[in-house]
């Protein structure tokens, strides 16, 4: 038996986006005097910056008074409340309401100029993401979805209408097929590992990118830009609103062994069938 949604999830998205483009405009700003940013270092998280902080700061701040019951799961503040183990917040996919945020996803690229970054918000019932914003700062790209509504996107910077992502794509083989991913730079049995799996995949494919924001990754995946994409050791706050994104648009999401896609697992594959199909039967027999 489905559980009670008991708020207004249509509300709740037009909150979300508002609250991501006021991150955007704040990040934007930042984003013009770097010199001025203090960064700090999360082992084995990568970095971070005030940008980061700021902008989390500023959307719990508005989460809380607007949902002051919920929970919020928010990049920066749970690598404090967990010291970094993030297994540990697996619990909360067994609460009623959590906002998963990212406030800034891809601080590598934001602090060196580049314009690949995203805000990231999402809110998820029982582990289930019902709505989902990434909205991409420099461009005012917003991507946007509601469980069971589709996917849409626009700018959300201009007076221009949302369209819906297209469900429909012409079917590509793996070896015409444009693919996506990341991977740890932490040195390890993981990285290892996920290497060896980016060569194996360099040979099946017409090209790999490596982008340096999962959460346009995957939005892009949803509008064709690319046709897969694949990583582990994602957190919940880099799937959590461009996985529903990318189910809305007709993409299948799945993890490396085929499971249905949730914002806690440990591995994500995102793609059109067949090349979903076809790349989850390499990875089986690579794995």
């Amino acid at each position: 038996m489905s559980k009670k949604i008991n708020i207004n999830i249509q509300e709740a998205l037009v909150f979300a986006m508002a609250v991501a483009k006021k991150s955007a405009k704040h990040l934007m700003k930042k984003q013009k005097d770097l010199t001025s940013l203090k960064i700090t270092a999360k082992k084995a998280q990568g970095i971070a910056s005030n940008a980061d902080i700021e902008s989390e700061k500023m959307i719990i701040s508005e989460i809380t008074k607007k949902y002051p019951s919920h929970f919020i799961l928010a990049e920066e503040s749970a690598f404090k409340l967990f010291k970094g183990e993030m297994t540990r917040y697996k619990f909360l996919k067994e609460k009623e309401w959590v906002w998963i945020i990212d406030p800034l996803d891809g601080t590598n690229n934001f602090l060196n100029g580049l314009d690949y970054f995203a805000v990231c918000i999402s809110l998820v019932h029982f582990g289930v993401p019902l709505l989902g914003v990434v909205l991409r700062p420099a461009t005012g790209e917003c991507f946007f979805a509601i469980k069971g509504k589709g996917a849409r996107v626009q700018n959300i910077f201009s007076d221009s209408r949302a369209q819906e992502i297209k469900k429909k794509h012409k079917a590509k083989k793996l070896k015409d097929s444009l693919l996506v991913t990341g991977f740890t730079t932490e040195k390890g049995p993981m990285f290892e590992h996920e290497f060896k799996l980016f060569k194996h995949m360099v040979g099946k494919s017409r090209g790999i990118r490596r982008m340096g924001s999962a959460a346009l990754d995957l939005c892009y995946v949803s509008k064709g830009y690319f046709d897969c994409f694949w990583e582990r050791g994602l957190a919940a706050w880099d799937v959590a609103a461009a996985g529903l994104i990318c189910e809305e648009a007709g993409i299948k999401v799945t993890d490396y062994n085929g499971q249905k896609f949730h914002p806690f697992q440990e591995t994500i594959l995102a793609a059109r069938t067949p090349t979903h199909r076809e790349v989850l039967s390499l990875f089986s027999k690579s794995l």
